[in-house]
């Protein structure tokens, strides 16, 4: 079964759409942490950067870092599943399961439009 068995020209656009909205929104959180980080940086090689402080501060600071990167790591991972999903969409194969090739089902893609497997198959992806 092809996704044009599956969707409505219209709701594919739709999805499209919210796909490049998605991918536009990360590439910009994405380029605003580098920006961060490389502003970090500047600083530092200035010699700009903020006194070290107390070992909260240093602690505080620590955590915000880690916060930081663990946020650009996910925005990564979802941008690279929102640009598989915009070529499944360029190929036909969006809205088949990728790993069973049913449908994937229209509410799953309304609620999240980069998902590449069906519900039964990526519960059992989650449970490996």
């Amino acid at each position: 079964m092809t996704t044009f068995d599956v969707l409505t020209d219209a709701q594919r656009a739709d999805l499209r759409a919210r796909l490049e909205e998605r991918k536009e929104q990360l590439l910009q959180e994405l380029g605003a942490v580098q920006q961060r980080t490389l502003d970090a940086a500047a600083a530092t090689a200035r010699g700009d950067a903020e006194p070290a402080g107390s070992p909260r501060d240093q602690a505080n600071q620590m955590a915000r870092t880690m916060v930081y990167e663990a946020e650009a790591g996910r925005d990564h991972a979802e941008l690279v599943a929102v640009r598989a999903a915009l070529e499944r969409l360029g190929d036909g194969s969006y809205g088949e399961c990728t790993d069973c090739g049913q449908p994937v089902g229209l509410a799953r893609l309304q609620a999240q439009p980069q998902a590449a497997r069906c519900i039964v198959c990526q519960t059992l992806a989650e449970q490996r």
